[in-house]
């Protein structure tokens, strides 16, 4: 059984999340203390018992959804659990990273920590935001940006998660001529700019955040990873730096990610939401998609994996 193991990005964060984990795995509250310690933050207490507002603060939820996929990793890294291939939604990419081998946790947080405080600086010094548009093609969408963009002001598709669904970010002031085109013609939402710009609304950012990039060395990966970029596999940790920065002021194109896991008989999602198995599951209905929430769900994959090595 190949298995191909997710990490979710900014959006499936909720208050609790891991916690039945962090309840049942000594190695999952050593995970809790290891990050608790390098931020100086109590993630214990940001996961579990803060609020909706607090934890969906950029640095929050990157950090913490970024905690708390690594530690569902090493739950089934213990359990024997093994991917053959790993990918991450988003920033969820950062995760998937991990797993693979390519920096350790202290790095991870350290990288994630200081990306997100450059993006909120921008957030909060520009006039920014961001659109879920759904029920068109992409082609008549990235058309519609370009007339909707001027010289001072533009917009771009920055995520394209499927053929009709996908997410706009720009200045504000084109990202409302964009609506005023679109009107009627698709269904749209106002989603949080920490969603990801990922567009060249964030070259600023880009270059106040490689230097910090220099210090963390990027290892070849041990574990083959789908780029939320371009659906591209990679292993090379000389490539994986290269796009880290990349992934900051490109479009992502989930598609093409989700169409590598084709060939692969389960879908793990590491998280308890349900918002990324969701979309895998739109993608391969026929497939077995798995959100790791508990020691159930832990136990099912054992027992999965002693009957496929039974004689």
């Amino acid at each position: 059984m190949k298995i191909a193991l997710l990490f979710p990005g900014y959006g499936s964060q909720f208050v609790g999340m891991g916690k039945e984990l962090y309840d049942e795995y000594r190695i999952v509250q050593e995970y809790f203390e290891e990050a608790s310690n390098c931020l100086n933050v109590n993630f214990v207490k940001l996961c579990f018992a803060s609020s909706d507002i607090e934890l969906s603060k950029l640095a929050n939820a990157y950090t913490s959804l970024f905690l708390v996929g690594t530690a569902t990793y090493a739950v089934l890294k213990e359990h024997g659990i093994h991917p053959d291939i790993v990918a991450g939604y988003n920033n969820g990419e950062s995760a998937a990273l991990f797993a693979a081998g390519c920096f350790s946790l202290p790095d991870g947080l350290y990288l994630l920590n200081k990306f997100a405080s450059f993006y909120q600086e921008f957030i909060d010094s520009h006039d920014v935001g961001a659109l879920h548009v759904t029920g068109m093609e992409a082609a008549q969408l990235e058309d519609m940006c370009i007339k909707a963009s001027t010289d001072e002001y533009k917009v771009f598709v920055s995520i394209y998660n499927s053929a009709i669904n996908h997410i706009v970010a720009g200045d504000r002031s084109a990202l409302n001529q964009l609506q005023d085109m679109i009107d009627g013609a698709a269904t749209m939402e106002d989603v949080d700019p920490e969603i990801g710009l990922h567009s060249p609304l964030m070259n600023s950012v880009v270059i106040s955040f490689k230097d910090y990039l220099e210090k963390v060395d990027f290892k070849d990966l041990k574990i083959p990873m789908i780029s939320c970029i371009d659906g591209a596999e990679i292993t090379a940790g000389s490539d994986t730096k290269e796009r880290f920065i990349s992934f900051i002021d490109s479009a992502l194109d989930v598609q093409r990610m989700m169409r590598k896991l084709v060939d692969y008989d389960c879908i793990l999602v590491a998280t308890p939401g349900d918002k990324l198995a969701q979309m895998v599951r739109e993608y391969y209905p026929e497939k077995m998609v798995m959100s790791i929430a508990k020691k159930s769900d832990i136990d099912t994959l054992i027992e999965m994996k002693s009957i496929e090595q039974a004689p």
